[in-house]
């Protein structure tokens, strides 16, 4: 079968929602965990898989009084497609024990002790997950800013701390059944980046920082990082996904001439739900109900989906994405992650 990407955000939900709480094997209940669940896309997203069922691990920041607060409206969301459906599939649920059971696991981004950490809670509590959905990220014009890995903050939410939560959830991913193999969705910038000429010079931004050259190092090395760890691990989907312009409180940490601006043109995009079928669509929810995922880069690397306009179009990664440059990137982002006290391995 050839991958085929619809066209409407609708389209998906109207294909897969019906699947929810089928007793049928492959549709039996699954496990996600998404990190950057308490607002915009990846909120969207955790939503959209406790409505389809799945038991959904939300990782955020720690706020007072927020864990029951993203658990009650998980939970809300389960109990809302359960109340659709007929009374036979209503009692499979009850006798099979299969409502999902949702959880909060806190996380500061920016530090790779804490993803250590709130992964070491994840694996205590589930042995299997069969989707890592990472969105966490930030929109600044600030320059270099440390965390306390000494590492640039855009650069940890938006490359470290992504593929520091892969590596570490592998175990578990690895275990997964689902019908086309588990799924790792970093939603960023996939097939719309440049490449980051400097990668081999200055690979951590400390002397040449510019937002460009943020922005595409990020970008450049999420689909370089996932190549690797999809070479490593050919069982496992590794996707970039680019979600294109979307109506969220992205820029909230812009001054507040920039942020007045975006938020002009913020009702032009689309929304965080229409969104999150294009990211977890044609990816998870393919992979879980046996169907077609889009193209994977040289027959068993990274997947690129998305574009500008936000659609699950295949993608393609830059001209300069070469094994030299994979092998050289991966190296260096192993060794970022051990000299932060991860046990990682090549």
């Amino acid at each position: 079968m050839v991958f085929s990407a619809l066209t409407k955000a609708s389209a998906y939900r109207n294909k897969y929602l019906p699947l929810s709480f089928s007793t049928s094997e492959i549709n039996k209940t699954k496990t996600a965990v998404v990190v950057g669940s308490t607002s915009g896309i990846g909120q969207a997203v955790a939503h959209r898989l406790a409505e389809q069922g799945w038991n959904v691990v939300a990782v955020g920041r720690h706020r007072e009084g927020r864990a029951d607060k993203v658990v009650k409206t998980l939970d809300e969301y389960t109990e809302g497609i359960i109340a659709t459906k007929d009374e036979e599939s209503k009692k499979s649920v009850i006798a099979n024990n299969s409502k999902p059971q949702h959880s909060f696991v806190p996380c500061d981004c920016f530090s790779l002790k804490s993803v250590r950490q709130a992964t070491e809670s994840i694996l205590e509590k589930h042995d299997s997950i069969d989707a890592l959905v990472l969105t966490q990220g930030m929109a600044t014009t600030q320059g270099f800013t440390p965390t306390v890995d000494g590492n640039d903050e855009k650069l940890s939410l938006h490359y470290f701390s992504r593929v520091a939560f892969a590596c570490m959830l592998l175990p578990a991913l690895a275990k997964s059944e689902m019908a086309k193999g588990p799924v790792v969705l970093s939603v960023l910038s996939g097939g719309v980046h440049s490449p980051y000429p400097g990668y081999d010079r200055d690979f951590t931004l400390k002397s040449s920082y510019s937002i460009s050259n943020a922005a595409n190092a990020a970008g450049y090395y999420n689909d370089l990082g996932l190549d690797a760890l999809a070479l490593k691990n050919r069982n496992i989907n590794f996707v970039h996904a680019a979600p294109g312009f979307v109506n969220t409180n992205w820029g909230t940490e812009f001054n507040p001439f920039l942020r007045a601006v975006v938020r002009c043109f913020q009702p032009l995009g689309s929304s965080p739900a229409d969104c999150a079928e294009f990211m977890v669509g044609p990816t998870i929810l393919a992979s879980a109900n046996d169907d077609e995922l889009p193209p994977k880069h040289e027959g068993n690397g990274v997947i690129c989906i998305g574009g500008s306009s936000g659609k699950a179009q295949p993608m393609t990664v830059t001209k300069d994405h070469t094994p030299e440059a994979r092998q050289f990137v991966w190296k260096e982002t192993i060794e970022t992650l051990r000299k932060a006290g991860l046990d990682v391995s090549e």
